[in-house]
């Protein structure tokens, strides 16, 4: 009945996301949160990564079946508010794409076809928010459009 982080990896996402989507509110304004937040999920998307899957013949709990999880869903719970809630904050937007671009050049199509969307979702969302020419051409620079 209750979600805990080590039988449900999507939960410490969204807790994440929730706490940089927190420190982009307007009463507490503090990007440097909402950035240290998306750096500290791409640390542990890259170390996802990294881990191999191993796969035994015999378990002990042979009759447990637990669905994969979605790369895509993860990354919704993960990026989504972030992109939305940051789109108007240049260092925020900047270091999302970024991150995002790190993620996309791992050799995964999932994790990479989900970097690339919310990337494109997050450049969308700080077009619309950004009003400074030079702080939309530094997240387009980010986000490999612009040089």
């Amino acid at each position: 009945p209750d979600r805990v982080f080590d039988q449900d990896p999507r939960f410490g996402f969204v807790v994440l996301s929730e706490i940089a989507v927190r420190a982009l509110s307007p009463g507490i304004n503090d990007p440097g949160t909402a950035n240290k937040v998306i750096q500290t999920m791409i640390r542990l998307l890259h170390f996802w990564y990294r881990q191999p899957v191993e796969h035994t013949a015999e378990s002990a709990c042979d009759r447990i079946e637990v669905p994969e999880l979605s790369m895509r869903g993860v990354f919704n719970d993960a990026f989504t508010a972030i992109g939305r809630d940051g789109a108007g904050m240049v260092e925020v937007a900047v270091t999302l794409q970024r991150a995002l671009a790190s993620l996309a050049g791992l050799d995964n199509h999932a994790m990479a076809e989900a970097a690339d969307d919310h990337a494109r979702m997050a450049l969308a969302r700080a077009e619309q928010a950004l009003e400074m020419a030079e702080d939309l051409a530094a997240v387009r620079r980010a986000a490999g459009i612009e040089r």
